[in-house]
């Protein structure tokens, strides 16, 4: 009985002895494994590119779409029944031109009564105007005589103004593009009768980024080109540029493009547009992948004998995916262009593959 209370003694201390050891051990690893490690030696793999001088294109070319310019609408300018309209859609008009009739034979009608009217009302205010002077009738009634020929001689010219306006016609120079309405209709004053196109003059809307827009004056020609006819030019010429950038920093281009040549150019074309002559400049450039804290505050890391040196850099214009280094970089020099998220100056660095 002695020796099992000794034994089950012996099994009540040993067990919790046993577990707090095991804690202490399994501590005692996790501290180990917690421990920093040297990275220092380690190279960290990156790929660079060689800063070298590269030739820039200075032209100024940006895609566009044309539009059409100075659309217009062919309206009714009296009301009556449409009955001739000598247009179709794809019709050809100048400006001026007479491309249809309203009938204003009601209008007619109406002017010949209103004329008769006005010859009886004159001889009325004339016979009132005698017999004010005998005194045999007031002032009243030469009054009343004088506003009924005045309201009838309104009418009357308002009647004429309807009968002339009775042609319908073209606004503008171009080619008709809709029509809404054909001879035996009715309408009304203002009811749009045709669409006129003007297809001789086309617009180009060309949104120009900030570092290329300087270049650019107004009245200056362009170079219009397009996939539609190879080989073929186009002149335009610049006739507004916009004070004010968009949210993305382009400026808003306009141009005027004459389209009266053998070769007709077309509303909606899609094109490119050329501002100035083709020129080359030479500029040391490097690839934007490489800037450290973006273009606001450009700095790189520059590899040398297997360091890399944090260095800042003054940067200039971008071109596409590169930009210019005007102060802090040498041509031949080599600059990390990505693994920059593990460096720091001084770290250990292994180029793994050169632009």
């Amino acid at each position: 009985m002695k020796a099992k209370r000794i034994f089950t003694i012996i099994l009540f201390i040993s067990v919790p002895t046993a577990i707090i050891i095991g804690l202490l051990n399994n501590k005692k690893k996790l501290d180990e494994a917690n421990q920093p490690i040297d990275r220092s030696n380690i190279a960290i793999k990156v790929t660079a590119e060689t800063v070298t001088m590269k030739s820039i294109d200075q032209a100024v070319t940006q895609p566009a779409t044309l539009i059409t310019d100075d659309d217009a609408m062919v309206s009714a300018e009296t009301s009556g029944k449409i009955s001739t309209l000598n247009i179709e859609l794809g019709t050809p008009v100048r400006k001026g031109q007479k491309i249809g009739h309203i009938d204003v034979t009601e209008n007619q009608q109406k002017l010949d009564a209103a004329e008769l009217s006005i010859t009886k009302l004159t001889a009325d205010y004339e016979r009132s105007k005698v017999l004010l002077a005998g005194n045999a009738t007031n002032a009243n009634a030469v009054t009343d005589a004088k506003y009924e020929l005045d309201a009838k001689n309104l009418e009357a010219s308002q009647l004429r103004t309807q009968i002339n306006r009775a042609n319908i016609i073209a606004p503008t120079d171009g080619v008709i593009t809709d029509r809404q309405k054909i001879a035996g209709e009715y309408v009304t004053t203002g009811t749009t009768i045709a669409s006129i196109t003007n297809v001789n003059t086309l617009k180009a809307n060309v949104n120009v980024p900030e570092n290329q827009v300087l270049q650019i004056n107004n009245g200056q020609n362009a170079i219009i080109t397009s996939d539609a006819f190879p080989g073929e030019s186009f002149t335009g010429i610049v006739k507004y540029i916009s004070p004010k950038g968009d949210d993305n920093h382009n400026y808003m281009v306009q141009l005027s493009i004459d389209n009266t040549g053998s070769i007709q150019l077309k509303g909606g074309l899609y094109v490119n547009v050329q501002f100035t002559a083709p020129t080359t400049l030479s500029l040391l450039m490097i690839d934007k992948n490489a800037l450290v804290d973006g273009v606001k505050n450009p700095s790189v890391f520059v590899f040398k004998n297997g360091l890399v040196e944090k260095r800042t850099i003054v940067t200039g214009t971008e071109f596409g995916n590169f930009i210019e280094v005007k102060d802090g970089l040498s041509e031949g020099e080599s600059v990390v262009t990505s693994g920059q998220i593990n460096l720091s100056d001084g770290s250990k660095a292994e180029i793994i593959q050169v632009k």
